[in-house]
């Protein structure tokens, strides 16, 4: 069960996800929109709230990123969020732990989607 917000940026989304540059990573978010922006909220939100369904391993990525998830997921504004993404120059590897698991479950919930309509 992810939310429509997520479903819009999900481009983005991926795009944040494989970036490797910590550059182009900085770069896209200092352009990014409201929406994207409370898109990563709203992903960090569902994970404190286990909403989505982690793996042991995806948890373990997670850990060292704990504080910013947190710190995230109580961000309401676009403002807000932009402080703390500027704050934590934490890097590329915290994007990808965080989406990972949201992007898995999008794939399995549009794959349902497709087997349902079939």
């Amino acid at each position: 069960m992810v939310s429509q917000i997520i479903h819009e940026n999900l481009q983005f989304l991926r795009l944040l996800a494989k970036t490797k540059s910590h550059r182009k990573l900085q770069r896209l978010l200092r352009l990014s929109n409201t929406n994207q922006l409370l898109a990563i909220t709203e992903i960090c939100l569902n994970i404190i709230k286990a909403r989505l369904k982690l793996t042991p391993r995806q948890k373990k990525r997670l850990i060292p990123y704990a504080d910013f998830v947190r710190k995230m997921s109580r961000i309401r504004s676009e403002l807000g969020a932009r402080k703390i993404l500027n704050q934590k120059g934490e890097g590329v590897g915290m994007f990808a732990a965080l989406l990972t698991p949201v992007l898995m479950e999008l794939a399995r919930s549009l794959g349902n989607s497709i087997k349902s309509k079939n």
